[in-house]
């Protein structure tokens, strides 16, 4: 069967001889023709007729064969257009095929589309019903505590009170609606005046009652009663009254400190401050019970967060209103009272105890700020995320009971520190002992990990989009504490007063310095005019007995002039320029500068330091230097006159 189909045998060819990838004609006719060579080569002859024989043969094959090829190529062509053409066909019908299906998904996903909306409307319609309902039933319930209370009958609100917290933010609710359809219907019927009348009633005892409930478990500690209370208030008049209640009521303000006269503290405080009027000598530290006050008032919104976060719905107002009550009251009192004995004294008081009360100031509202943004502004994005959630807020932010002694004992050494920087300004020990650093490092390293109860809320706070590069370092009391800081010494700084004081006391200092040295220009300005008239004299009179008079003369001037020079030595010295002197006054400019830089904000000091700087320029210049060259010049023309013979 290979044999037959195989066209090789037919030209006497090995097998497969056609199936070569190439095809060579020379070798073709060398292969058919070996049988007749080789007997030409045997016999030595060369007969062309086998030659002949066997070409003819196979040129009679090759064109059977190309017949044959032609045939068979032309049949696949037909073949080959005949499957084409079913081929476009069915493509055709397929294509049409994906066309009714597209349009099919088409009209498919359009019908889905109005089921959806019409869903989505159902849905929606749904929602407004059961809101509706929701409100038809709170209105009918309001109608009925309404038509309970005309009547006097007050028992479903007192059944309500006694179901516990749910009972009483439900009567907090209910009675502030109430009391808003009192106001919306003033001008309403008589017969109206005894619900009107009812409600007032009862709502000014249920107000009475929870914040005698809230100030009764403040001051037992009891954190649950007073969250119960907070939230009922909250609800029933927005929290003013429970947020009064609360600071009224704070220790802060009802201490032994703040009991006190502050006229009997500053002036204790005053006095203990040596040198402050002094321009010779160093600036005095901090006020010292000044830095007492801001360390109570560190510890004491370190400790009230843990309370505040937990009893109060909106904690961020309460602890606004803390804050504003503790500047604006207890240290604006205190240091206007600070301020006012300085400024009696002298007007270098006064500079040197506003510049250290503003520093501190800054130091405690930086302090507050760090506070907030690293736990108090975490953990209100944590309430709010929860209370838009719909989730229950109550409970994240339980801080473990260590958060408060940690806290305390953080705020404890940064009093040690500020005391001992208070107490010895100069000493080094005082400020960095290495002990004190290490008990402050530990109450710091104590007060992070006791607020790892709220840790959760600064992850909680970095997931819902607060990244450290996203505002970082800056908390929701950030302005307020900016403000208060300002508000303070607004005073004392703003409209120029500050520069003007400081421009007037630089002046008087720098004049102060200068004494000696105008005294005793004026001084050997005397001499010089005295030198001069007994000169005009001795020129007028003449003769023996003048001479002997002048030489009297010459001799007790020259007895006056030793005695002058010796006894004017020191004159001389102070009448010239001295480096004492310029250090002194430089040494109350830079003062000057650095209180400026202190007290000025950051727009307004370069241009307070320039104007400051030009006026030392200037009276340096006209009260000193200047005079003083203008005297070396006298001098050296002195020295160049021809002596009197």
């Amino acid at each position: 069967m290979a044999a037959s189909s195989d066209p090789s045998s037919e030209f006497g060819l090995p097998e497969g001889y056609f199936a070569q990838s190439t095809f060579v004609a020379d070798d073709f006719v060398e292969e058919i023709s070996r049988a007749d060579l080789d007997f030409s080569r045997k016999h030595a002859t060369f007969e062309p007729k086998p030659f002949v024989r066997t070409f003819e043969r196979a040129l009679d094959k090759l064109l059977s064969a190309h017949g044959e090829l032609g045939a068979t190529i032309a049949q696949l062509e037909r073949a080959a257009d005949t499957s084409a053409s079913d081929h476009r066909k069915k493509m055709a019908r397929l294509k049409q095929t994906f066309g009714t299906v597209g349009s099919s998904f088409e009209r498919l996903e359009t019908q889905i589309s109005e089921v959806s909306s019409n869903t989505i409307r159902i849905g929606e319609q749904l929602d407004t019903v059961a809101k509706e309902k929701e409100r038809a039933e709170a209105i009918k319930e309001l109608v009925e505590f309404y038509a309970e209370l005309n009547e006097g009958n007050t028992r479903h609100l007192d059944a309500l009170l006694e179901g516990g917290a749910e009972g009483m933010l439900k009567v907090a609710h209910t009675l502030r609606r109430l009391n808003t359809i009192v106001m919306d219907n003033e001008y309403s019927a008589p017969t109206d005046a005894a619900a009107k009348r009812q409600i007032e009633i009862y709502s000014e005892n249920f107000e009475k009652s929870m914040l005698s409930t809230f100030v009764t478990a403040y001051r037992d500690g009891d954190v649950h009663s007073m969250g119960v209370a907070a939230r009922a208030l909250d609800a029933f008049n927005g929290g003013v009254s429970v947020v009064k209640a609360y600071i009224n009521q704070h220790p802060f303000f009802l201490s032994s400190m703040v009991d006190q006269a502050h006229d009997s503290i500053a002036e204790a405080s005053y006095q203990a401050m040596d040198g402050v009027s002094d321009i010779a000598s160093r600036p005095p530290p901090p006020d010292r019970w000044l830095v007492q006050l801001y360390s109570d008032t560190r510890s004491v919104m370190f400790k009230d967060w843990a309370i505040i976060s937990k009893v109060f719905p909106r904690p961020i107002d309460l602890m606004q209103q803390l804050l504003k009550r503790v500047f604006e009251q207890t240290i604006q009192a205190y240091l206007e009272t600070l301020l006012s004995r300085a400024e009696s004294q002298s007007k270098l008081a006064f500079l040197r105890v506003l510049a250290t009360a503003h520093q501190e100031t800054r130091r405690l509202v930086e302090d507050l700020q760090k506070f907030d943004a690293e736990t108090i502004t975490p953990a209100v994005m944590v309430l709010e995320t929860a209370r838009r959630s719909g989730n229950n807020p109550q409970g994240l932010l339980d801080m473990p009971g260590d958060a408060q002694t940690a806290s305390a004992q953080f705020s404890r050494s940064r009093s040690k520190k500020n005391l001992a920087r208070a107490d010895n300004p100069g000493d080094p020990a005082a400020i960095d002992d290495d002990d004190e650093l290490d008990d402050e490092d530990a109450a710091r390293e104590r007060l992070g990990e006791a607020r790892s109860g709220v840790s959760s809320a600064v992850a909680i706070a970095a997931l819902i989009g607060r990244s450290e590069g996203d505002n970082a370092g800056v908390g929701l009391l950030h302005g307020f504490l900016n403000r208060c800081c300002d508000d303070l010494f607004e005073s004392y700084t703003a409209g120029g007063n500050y520069m003007s004081t400081e421009q007037a006391h630089l002046k008087d200092a720098c004049r102060q310095i200068l004494v000696p040295f105008a005294r005793a220009r004026t001084e050997r300005q005397g001499t010089s005019r005295g030198k001069a008239l007994l000169g005009m004299l001795s020129s007028v009179t003449g003769g023996a007995g003048s001479g002997g008079t002048s030489a009297g003369a010459d001799g007790g001037g020259g007895g006056g002039d030793g005695g002058g020079a010796s006894g004017s030595e020191p004159a001389e010295f102070e009448g010239s320029i001295s480096t004492q002197t310029m250090s002194m006054m430089l040494q109350v400019h830079a003062e000057a500068i650095a209180r400026a830089i202190e007290l000025e904000s950051d727009v307004a000091a370069p241009e307070s330091v320039s104007a400051l700087t030009a006026l030392f320029i200037t009276t340096l210049g006209d009260n000193y230097v200047f005079p003083a060259l203008e005297d070396v010049l006298e001098s050296l023309q002195d020295l160049r006159q021809e002596p009197d013979v």
